[in-house]
């Protein structure tokens, strides 16, 4: 008996197309994607609760020293403010010293010219002081004159200032007498220890006063004229 046996035909198993292909990488990275993500997500996720703790500390170190360096600023502000005022006190010290050197200077030279001359009195102007007024241009001005010897008795005399300046660039002395709106013009003197003396100067506008000279005229015999320069401040 013939057996006939079946023959089963090939088939053909078709290649998946490109599309089907295209979805199932996209699927893989979406998926590999979505890993990363929550990988991603959850490190961070740890990271941010690790780092609060190291994040709070380190808030209260940077205030504890921002407070630190504010203290230490506050004390250098004090301490600059102390060196300042020390300075200005030095400073005012030593002003103080040095103008009684120099009034103790002129004295010891007047009474030296009184030693020379051979004179019985002599006079000393000084604390010459100018300030100023509301009238623009016009300068009160006030001073002393003294006796330097004791017992000597009653000066008397007239006393006259003129003003040294600038004018034009170019060194002019002026007398109270050519300064129109001054007065007095000069002035009498009259007392046994010490007179104080004031009065008004008006400055021209093209006239820059530097220096002002007191001229002291007695008019006992044996008492020494005398004058003395001051510088014009205010």
């Amino acid at each position: 008996m013939v057996l006939y046996k079946r023959v089963i035909a090939p088939r053909l198993v078709q290649p998946p197309s490109s599309a089907s292909r295209a979805v199932f990488i996209l699927l893989v990275l979406a998926i590999f994607a979505a890993t990363i993500f929550g990988a991603f997500s959850f490190g961070r996720q740890v990271g941010i609760g690790m780092s609060k703790p190291l994040i709070q500390t380190t808030k209260s170190e940077c205030d504890a020293l921002s407070a630190q360096l504010k203290q230490q600023s506050t004390v250098l502000e004090q301490s600059q403010r102390i060196d300042r005022e020390t300075d200005r006190s030095l400073s005012k010290q030593i002003k103080e010293a040095l103008d009684e050197q120099l009034a103790l200077e002129k004295e010891v030279s007047f009474l030296r010219r009184l030693i020379q001359e051979g004179g019985k009195g002599i006079l000393q102007p000084k604390d010459f002081k100018v300030e100023e007024t509301d009238e623009p241009g016009v300068f009160r001005y006030n001073f002393t004159v003294r006796q330097l010897i004791q017992d000597f008795g009653r000066s008397t005399g007239r006393v006259e200032i003129q003003v040294i300046g600038r004018r034009n660039g170019k060194e002019t002395v002026l007398s109270l007498g050519k300064l129109e709106g001054s007065e007095p013009l000069s002035h009498r003197m009259g007392f046994k220890h010490f007179q104080v003396f004031k009065g008004l100067i008006k400055v021209p506008d093209d006239f820059e006063p530097e220096k002002l000279v007191v001229a002291v005229k007695p008019k006992p015999p044996k008492l020494i004229a005398v004058s003395e320069t001051f510088p014009w401040r205010y």
